[in-house]
């Protein structure tokens, strides 16, 4: 019996899905094609889903799990050489929107976890069990809940599509697709870099910056449970709107997180203490000018910008710059820029645009390290190094410092004051202008520009438009491009470009300047002591160092090395205006030397580097010795001079001459008693330095005869055949300035175009000459003439 029931009773079970399928035969097609339809919709939308397409980015197919689809939403944010930011600002939407990529701290992660996604590191994007309970919630209670897990905001975030059941299944896709294409980490790290946090701040690390003024990693167990509570419904409960509510709920969590063992009882206490903050804090930038700068040569998609600047050192300097303009500005002197740089790596540490980037009123927001200016005296110590290489001086060597001209252009040194023959190594201490441009017409102009045009790679190519002036600063130049020229000396002459950027692609350097001549350069430049603030601290630093002043005094400039850094600055005004203050010794020497208080760097000077080689000079023009002023009793001295440089010259000044019996007269070979003369070797100097002597000092015993002889009375300038271009002021033409050698100082009768002016005093006069053809004459009263044949042009 029961085997007949059973049998019976496996036949209809065999015949149920017969039964089912007749009965339900008519729903079975719609159904597979619904079913179809679905997996078809699902496989389209899982692997069309492309999540750089919805900001646009263009990155080849193969997505790299480090690409995040956000890049373009994102704050530019700049970083210093330690990873401390420098500067934030807003996106294109106006939003504070922070991203980062450092590990999420502990306390965030397990507060956010708790609060909004238990299972996260468990399920693939989507949590079944939590999509069950919200339908039982839904059918049973009447009780809304949501089942989105943190990949679902992440994509609802990113799609930003309308609360429906057909986007919500698609944004489930696509959770599930982002699951195989990104780690929970970087996930989750996606979610709390975007997620909103009331107002237009966006990103936990904005938020953390904004509200509680720290950087995530700072932050206590109450401020995380806000973070992690903040961002369900920012519009209606934040710091600002219902602020009761949002601590209920952020107590709500931090007892979830005791009850999990995550934090201890005096720990949950402390943190329901705490209060919320009460206002949005905002970050304070620094080094914005050199922030801008970045964000400007970075692409799109880079948000996160990191500099090779110092931020310690930069908050520093910005604090003592704001000082020094505090006392400029009562001198009507407005601002002020600097850079530092360390000297060996050529990477900027410090970058000073201005007083102060917030001074609108005092053009703030200018960069003045990029601005060109004359630059004054700051080229010196480049011809100097150049002029020791090429074999024309040593350190020693006398250069001509008296009153010169050269054709139309006639220098003079700042303080009027001459000093005859100088040597090269006191007229770079002193800033001597007339021994430079001296010194450039030996070195040759041209060649000093196309050197320059090596090192800063400008692109003009026309050497003619500056001439002799280029010395003394009238090719403008910016600040960045003195720091060029001074890293490249302080680093043994080889000049490269400096760096400000992260990563850094080191160029290969250029070398110009031996390593000889470049030590030799800095050991003069170290011995300038003219700033007030310089006699305060010389005991603590080793600094080689030079100032520079503009013409018309709208520029003060001081620069200078150690072997660990490089500082260059800038004071003056924006606008252009001059002003009788600007002095780059004082002014621009003083903010020198408070900067550098500012730095920690031992009291040490350059190495001597290997390349150098005793040499003998003679001790009177400080040139190479001629073995045949032995026989002559010329004293020698030795100095160190490049190895492989250039040999040095002979002096310009000393030559061999034959004197009679008597040692007295100067006679050549066509006089009767040649055979009877002897050597000797006496000093022969131009006429104009001639009369600087005669007028200032008695070195007659040393000159030659012939030369005090013939050379008493003479024309310095204008020169004969010259074309001066007539000078001009802004009311009316002004004189032109004639120049005579005296050498006697005796009486000098004057004649214009052969008519008479009388006995004039002094050796420079002024005359008012109109365009055309001039002939000056003067006759001493010994009856000495010298005649000069010139024209003035318009």
């Amino acid at each position: 019996m029961k085997s007949k029931h059973f049998l019976s009773f496996m036949r209809l079970i065999h015949k149920l899905p017969i039964l089912w399928l007749d009965r339900y035969k008519f729903y079975i097609l719609p159904l597979v094609i619904i079913l179809l339809i679905v997996s078809i919709i699902f496989v389209y939308e899982y692997f069309n889903f492309n999540p750089l397409s919805y900001r646009d980015i263009k990155f080849n197919s193969n997505l790299d799990s480090k690409i995040d689809p956000f890049l373009p939403d994102y704050s530019k944010t700049v970083l210093d050489r330690n990873s401390n930011i420098l500067s934030i600002f807003l996106n294109s939407k106006e939003q504070w929107h922070l991203n980062s990529y450092d590990p999420i701290p502990y306390k965030l992660r397990e507060s956010v976890l708790l609060y909004e996604d238990k299972r996260f590191y468990t399920h693939s994007g989507l949590d079944l069990l939590a999509v069950l309970r919200t339908i039982k919630n839904n059918i049973y209670y009447n009780k809304r809940a949501g089942a989105s897990t943190i990949t679902m905001q992440v994509i609802k975030i990113l799609e930003r599509n309308p609360r429906t059941f057909g986007y919500k299944l698609k944004e489930s896709i696509h959770a599930l697709r982002l699951e195989s294409m990104y780690d929970k980490d970087f996930i989750l790290t996606m979610y709390l870099n975007n997620v909103p946090y009331g107002g237009n701040i966006v990103g936990f690390k904005a938020a953390s910056l904004m509200y509680f003024g720290k950087l995530p990693n700072d932050i206590t167990w109450a401020q995380s449970a806000l973070l992690a509570v903040l961002p369900n419904q920012p519009g209606l409960i934040n710091i600002q709107k219902n602020r009761s509510l949002l601590k209920e709920k952020r107590d709500s969590l931090l007892t979830k997180l005791y009850n999990k063992g995550l934090i201890d009882s005096i720990l949950l206490n402390l943190a329901i203490e705490e209060p919320l903050p009460n206002l949005v804090t905002f970050y304070k930038n620094s080094a914005q000018h050199l922030s801008l700068r970045v964000i400007n040569e970075s692409n799109n998609y880079e948000s996160i910008l990191q500099t090779t600047i110092d931020k310690e050192i930069q908050l520093r300097f910005e604090k003592r710059s704001k000082q020094y303009h505090e006392k400029m500005i009562r001198n009507n002197i407005s601002n002020l820029c600097a850079i530092l740089l360390d000297t060996k790596s050529r990477e900027v540490l410090a970058y000073i645009g201005s007083q102060d980037f917030l001074d609108i009123k005092g053009y703030g927001q200018i960069d003045g390290i990029r601005a060109k200016r004359s630059p004054g005296s700051l080229l010196k110590p480049l011809l100097y190094a150049l002029s020791i290489d090429s074999g024309l001086i040593a350190p020693e060597s006398k250069l001509v410092d008296v009153p010169l001209f050269f054709s139309n252009f006639n220098p003079s040194n700042a303080t009027n004051n001459y000093h005859g023959l100088v040597s090269a190594r006191d007229a770079l201490i002193m800033s001597l202008n007339i021994p430079f441009v001296w010194l450039l017409q030996e070195y040759g102009a041209d060649n000093f520009f196309y050197t320059l045009k090596d090192i800063l790679h400008f692109n003009d190519d026309n050497p003619s438009r500056y001439g002799l002036s280029i010395i003394l600063g009238t090719k403008e130049m910016s600040l960045e491009d003195i720091a060029k020229i001074y890293l490249g000396i302080a680093n043994g002459g080889e000049f490269s470009r400096f760096y400000y950027s992260m990563p850094i692609h080191r160029e290969e350097g250029k070398r110009l300047l031996s390593p000889a001549a470049s030590y030799l350069t800095l050991d003069a430049m170290k011995d300038l002591h003219r700033s007030d603030f310089w006699n305060l601290h010389k005991d603590k630093h080793i600094f080689s160092w030079k100032s520079g002043t503009s013409y018309g005094r709208r520029d003060a400039w001081a620069a200078g090395s150690s072997p660990k850094y490089t500082l260059v600055v800038w004071v003056g005004n924006f606008t252009g205006e001059g002003n009788a203050n600007l002095i780059g010794s004082q002014i621009a020497g003083n903010f020198l030397f408070e900067l550098l208080s500012e730095l920690d760097f031992m009291q040490q000077g350059f190495d001597m580097p290997i390349d150098m080689q005793n040499v003998l000079l003679d001790k009177i023009t400080g040139y190479r010795y001629d073995l045949e002023f032995h026989d002559f009793n010329i004293e020698s001295l030795e100095t160190l001079l490049p190895k492989d440089s250039m040999p040095l010259r002979v002096s310009p000044f000393l030559r061999k001459v034959y004197l009679d019996k008597n040692l007295e007269k100067e006679i050549d070979s066509t006089h009767d008693d040649f055979l009877y003369t002897v050597p000797a070797v006496r000093l022969f100097l131009p006429t104009n330095v001639l009369d600087y002597y005669a007028q200032n000092a008695d070195i007659s015993f040393f000159l030659s005869t012939r030369q005090k002889e013939n050379n008493w009375l003479k024309f310095v300038y204008p020169t004969n055949g010259l074309r001066i271009i007539q000078p001009k002021d802004l009311n009316s033409t002004k004189d032109i300035i004639i120049r005579i050698a005296n050498l006697k100082n005796q009486q000098v009768h004057w004649y214009l175009n052969k008519q008479y002016l009388g006995i004039l005093k002094g050796n420079t006069q002024n005359f008012h000459l109109p365009v055309g053809k001039h002939r000056l004459s003067i006759v001493g009263v010994d009856g000495s003439v010298s005649n000069v044949d010139f024209s003035i042009d318009k």
